[in-house]
């Protein structure tokens, strides 16, 4: 177990010296980064929950159909914000089926379409949009797990919708960070709100994780134990009962909404060469899509040109037992979107079985073909094997 347990894969980027003093990268920014009307939050929900109020306080009676997979956040936002949520199911391969969405539209007569794209996979957008123009329905894009992902013909995703909403510090290695980009419909009032900063303590916590986090993915020792002193401060700090504004989590409160994203992720963001992120990111989800078994079924076992992967999707038997075992040999996956909002009763089977059974392999920037290599060996030695046929007579 000596090669497991010296190697540790971190589920996030992590944040380096030579980040903080790197000079700006010369040369235009991509999209959303260059788009001229973009407004700044701490979180991509606080942009959301803003948006859907200017909305609501045009039409009291806005309704959504948004996708029956989702995070938690978002929809709790738009529905703190006044709005109604309906409902339209994903099918198998996370893609909406846009005959299946006109149905819907006939059916609940929504004003808006808030679009999902999920770990860097756009959704139909050309039709989506195209439905959207022909029932005069607005169209938002959530593209918090898709920066800097394109279509295959080059068009930037987030900008088909009148809005779309990017959260940065999933991609980037930022304590904090999310924009609102108004594309071709602006609401003044909302480059009127007035926004806060978050407490230090919320930025210098997340700070230090991320360059924790950076060393333990190349020096495991010393960064376990720089980690297990992280978390005493941490602990300390919420038995002085220190303010603090956590990134990452599950959950809504009214009361951080006005919070905005940090001067140091705002100066951050100048400095990060976005074509090698893209690039670094794609050459891993290869990598690793190349050296796993193939009985171990991933969700996109294909990389579209213009996709810049978030995570790499793989089904398996149950998702927390399965992350804990890959923890134990070094490679910290994420158990996305566990559980729904309220009862769950507005899920179909296909957003109900990837809740239970699809895990995130992290594929980020910092990680080298050693390290991807070390994920593909632990997945293949638990996952192996039979599972193919196993999950697929569930699925079924």
């Amino acid at each position: 177990m000596a090669s497991v347990v010296g190697t540790f894969v971190p589920t996030y980027q992590g944040l380096s010296a030579a980040h903080l003093v790197r000079r700006a990268v010369k040369g235009a920014m991509p999209y959303p980064f260059a788009a001229p009307h973009r407004l700044a939050y701490y979180r991509a929900r606080n942009a959301i929950y803003h948006l859907f109020r200017a909305l609501v306080a045009s039409n009291p009676s806005l309704t959504v159909l948004a996708p029956d997979y989702y995070s938690g956040n978002e929809i709790m936002a738009i529905e703190a914000a006044g709005a109604k949520v309906r409902y339209c199911p994903v099918g198998p391969d996370m893609q909406w089926d846009p005959d299946e969405v006109e149905r819907l539209c006939r059916t609940h007569r929504p004003d808006l379409l808030y679009v999902i794209h999920y770990a860097g996979w756009a959704q139909p957008m050309d039709a989506l949009a195209e439905l959207c123009r022909r029932r005069e329905m607005l169209l938002v894009e959530d593209c918090a797990l898709s920066l800097l992902s394109e279509t295959a013909d080059g068009r930037p995703l987030g900008s088909f919708g009148q809005w779309s909403v990017f959260c940065l510090y999933k991609t980037l290695p930022l304590p904090n960070g999310a924009l609102l980009v108004q594309n071709d419909r602006r609401i003044e009032s909302l480059e009127r709100v007035a926004l806060r900063q978050a407490g230090s303590a919320s930025v210098a916590g997340r700070m230090a994780e991320l360059f924790v986090q950076r060393i333990r993915g190349q020096v495991n020792g010393i960064g376990a134990a720089l980690q297990a002193v992280k978390r005493g401060m941490g602990v300390a700090a919420g038995a002085l009962e220190v303010e603090r504004a956590n990134v990452g989590d599950i959950g809504f409160a009214l009361d951080e909404v006005d919070l905005a994203m940090s001067r140091i992720s705002s100066r951050l963001l100048e400095r990060f060469d976005y074509q090698d992120i893209r690039r670094r990111r794609a050459a891993n989800y290869q990598q690793l899509l190349g050296e796993l078994d193939p009985s171990v079924r991933t969700m996109f076992p294909v990389l579209p040109q213009g996709v810049c992967p978030l995570f790499f999707p793989v089904i398996v038997p149950n998702k927390a037992e399965a992350a804990e075992a890959l923890r134990r040999r070094g490679v910290d996956a994420l158990e996305f979107w566990n559980d729904p909002v309220g009862s769950g009763s507005e899920m179909g089977p296909h957003a109900r079985f990837f809740r239970t059974h699809v895990l995130e392999l992290p594929i980020h920037q910092d990680l080298s073909p050693r390290h991807i290599t070390h994920v593909a060996r632990q997945v293949n030695v638990l996952f192996g094997g039979s599972q193919r046929t196993r999950m697929a007579s569930e699925a079924a």
